[in-house]
Order: structure tokens, then C-alpha cells, then sequence
């Protein structure tokens, strides 16, 4: 339990954890570029789900970028009550793996959906350098980040993210049952929780006063 006047701080990721990322990237795929995939079809690793080499990748995702879609992304509205709880006893901020470039759209969906939530909002820069191919971008993690702001949990829908923190000592949930974060094994500080109630229950389970 945090000592008496501090807050332990929870980093939580923003796509398909407070956002259908993925839902709204599928769509916008299959009627812009005329393709028939699923939200089963999705990974942050772009270029392999569109098929298509690093320069048209980098062209289809500035486009979607800019489309301001974004701004009109579904929120998990069933995260607000269980953030306003742990809000009581523990410091919520983002942690995104978005490239700045959005960081504008970005703000004005968390002002709409979760205002007053988050104390700060942390971009970990993964994919903000568009020189380089997503399959070297894609083994970077966000534990650099989280450990430079202190970060004692990490809720994330990427298992990449979620096991590198806890080799780092932060304590991971592993959030949803997505065709990307499947794991026969879970490390020790890696817990799956499915949802946010999973995650309201697992900090209960804390001992904390919610």
C-alpha cells in the first residue's frame, strides 16, 4: 500500500484499451483500400496487414492519420467508473504508443470521453521516426518511459509492452482477449484481464482502499 499523502501511479495504455483502435483502423481499411479483413486481422505491425511495403505503408498511414478519425474513435465507456475509483487512490496516466503527430486529436478525444482523469498523457515515440521500417519499430517497448515516470503498473493490450515491464519490475496487466495478445504463459507481474471490471477487481484484490 502507498504510504499515507502518496499515490502509486498507473500507466494505461490508450488504443484498445480505452479506445477501438483497431475496430475504426479496419474499418477505415476496408472501405478505403477495398479489403474484406476482421478486427481478428489486426496488428500494430501495419505494413503486414495491408501487405504492402514500407512506402506505401508509410503513405496509407499518414493518410488514416490525418483523416481525423481519430477524434470519432469508440470509447470503453464501462473504463470511466473503474478509473474514478482507482483515481481516488492512485496517479492515472496515459501512456500511448501514438505518434505525435495526432497528439492534437489525441487530447481532444481524452478532454471528451475522460475528462480529468488522466494527470498527464506520455507518448513513448515508438513510431514517431517514419525512416524506419515497422519491423525494426516494432520490437521497441514502452518501458524506457515507464520507468522514467515512475510508473508501478502498466495496463496495456500489447504483450510486448506487458512483458517487458514486469523484467523491469512493473507490475503488467495484460488487457483483452484480442487475436494479438493470446499467450499460453503468463511471467510473474503479468496478469490477463479481459475487461475493465477484471481490472477493478484485480486492484481490489490489492488490498487498497477503493
Amino acid at each position: 500500500m502507498p504510504k499515507p499523502g502518496s499515490k502509486q501511479t498507473i500507466a494505461v495504455d490508450l488504443d484498445d484499451v480505452l479506445a477501438a483502435n483497431a475496430e475504426a483502423f479496419i474499418n477505415f481499411t476496408n472501405k478505403r483500400w477495398n479489403t474484406n479483413l476482421t478486427v481478428d486481422d489486426f496488428d500494430e505491425h501495419w505494413a503486414k496487414v495491408w501487405q504492402v511495403e514500407h512506402d506505401e505503408e508509410r503513405k496509407r498511414a499518414l493518410e488514416f492519420l490525418k483523416s481525423g478519425i481519430v477524434k470519432k474513435y469508440r470509447p470503453f465507456i464501462e473504463a470511466l467508473p473503474v478509473l474514478r475509483r482507482l483515481g481516488k487512490d492512485y496517479n492515472l496516466v496515459v501512456l500511448t504508443s501514438r505518434v505525435r503527430l495526432i497528439n492534437k486529436d489525441t487530447r481532444a478525444w481524452l478532454d471528451k470521453h475522460f475528462k480529468g482523469i488522466f494527470s498527464q498523457i506520455h507518448h513513448a515515440g515508438i513510431w514517431d521516426d517514419w525512416s524506419k521500417r515497422s519491423h525494426e519499430k516494432i520490437k521497441f517497448t514502452k518501458t524506457d518511459v515507464a520507468n522514467e515516470i515512475g510508473a508501478d503498473y502498466l495496463i496495456d493490450d500489447q504483450a510486448k509492452h506487458c512483458l517487458a515491464a514486469a523484467e523491469a519490475g512493473i507490475e503488467a496487466l495484460l488487457f483483452g482477449d484480442y487475436s494479438w495478445n493470446k499467450l499460453e504463459k503468463l511471467p510473474p507481474k503479468v496478469t490477463r484481464v479481459k475487461n475493465w471490471q477484471e481490472v477493478l477487481e484485480y486492484f481490489t484484490h490489492q488490498n487498497f482502499s477503493l
